[in-house]
């Protein structure tokens, strides 16, 4: 499976946070809306860090999936960094049988 769950979910977030972020844009001036809040736009608020965060998700998703992680990619015994873990595991008596 190729799908990064960060795609989906970084989509879900921002998609309902540019909706809250508009409904809050759209109601910035009704005060009475916002009475049981204490006057502050919590639509506005919330639609902005969930479209914030669903942007970060979407952009570690794709950046991981550009880079083939998540993809089964793991470092040979005959890369640089496989030899280190391999060495390191040893030490450390780690190796598996």
């Amino acid at each position: 499976m190729g799908l990064d769950i960060r795609l989906p979910i970084g989509l879900m977030f921002a998609i309902i946070g540019a909706l809250l972020l508009a409904f809050g844009l759209l109601t910035a001036n009704d005060g009475r809306i916002y009475t049981r809040s204490l006057g502050v736009n919590v639509n506005l608020w919330w639609g902005l860090t969930m479209l914030l965060f669903g942007i970060v998700m979407i952009v570690l998703g794709r950046r991981a999936t550009a880079k083939g992680e998540g993809e089964g990619v793991h470092p040979t015994a005959e890369s640089p960094e496989g030899l280190r873990t391999e060495r390191r595991e040893e030490e450390l008596g780690l190796e598996r049988e």
